[in-house]
């Protein structure tokens, strides 16, 4: 129930979500009160935040931020005992290739964790991730994607019932035990995946993946300066980890 109720609350924090919620109250205001002014207020926020959040300087400084923590493994050989891969989204539809089933997310990881798995083949591989009422778990797509590249299926852990990041790294921690491990997730998920993992005494090497913001040697095309979706979804991403840092902060005060 906490779950669900974390889950309903992060998605209502969101930026879209909040620009709306702004809004909505600017109308209700504007419409059924004397209250002009505030109700003119609330709109100019509502249409500055919407702005703001869809601006490709802000959208990318957010993103930026997040992903400079921590290089990418450049030298993927080091002699890794385990690969892990935290959990990303998708739905088992049977009218698709697993590939057609895994998020955009996902893909991205497993194209990391299947480079470093080709430089250190005597690995094993562990996958996470629940169904959340869906035919099959995340992890399990993962897997089945695993062996079609031909990965053996004795070479894979399944994590079926992880429910987040935290309950992810609280398991695999377990199974590591310590040993040479590297941890791949997205870029922007890897500074609170890290310290997750770290809260749980086991530091694997950082192999960040989807890169979202990415250096041009060219000059920024003056078009890419209009207010995009694009960049809003990218703030999106960036505003969700820093509101579980947020809630990782607080549980840690409990």
């Amino acid at each position: 129930m906490l779950f669900i109720l974390k889950k309903w609350l992060g998605a209502l924090l969101m930026p879209l979500p909040v620009v709306l919620m702004f809004f909505l109250f600017a109308l209700i205001l504007l419409f059924f009160t004397q209250k002009q002014k505030l109700a003119k207020f609330n709109l100019l926020v509502s249409f500055m935040l919407l702005f703001v959040l869809s601006f490709m300087p802000v959208s990318e400084q957010l993103v930026q931020s997040l992903e400079s923590k921590y290089p990418p493994v450049m030298q993927p050989a080091q002699n890794f005992k385990y690969i892990l891969v935290l959990g990303s989204g998708g739905i088992a539809d049977p009218n698709l290739p697993v590939t057609g089933q895994l998020s955009a997310v996902a893909l991205s990881r497993f194209a990391e964790a299947l480079r470093l798995y080709h430089a250190n083949p005597q690995a094993t591989l562990i996958v996470s991730g629940g169904n959340f009422g869906d035919l099959k778990s995340h992890a399990l797509l993962m897997q089945e994607l695993a062996i079609t590249m031909n990965i053996p299926k004795g070479s894979i852990i399944r994590l079926d019932n992880t429910l987040d990041t935290d309950d992810e790294a609280k398991k695999m921690s377990k199974i590591i035990k310590g040993q040479s491990a590297v941890l791949v997730t997205s870029a922007t998920h890897m500074p609170r995946s890290m310290g997750l993992f770290h809260r749980y005494n086991a530091f694997p090497t950082p192999a960040p993946a989807n890169y979202l913001t990415k250096k041009s040697l060219g000059e920024t095309p003056y078009y890419h300066y209009i207010p995009s979706s694009d960049y809003l979804d990218k703030t999106k991403v960036a505003w969700h980890e820093y509101l579980g840092k947020l809630q990782n902060l607080v549980k840690e005060q409990l």
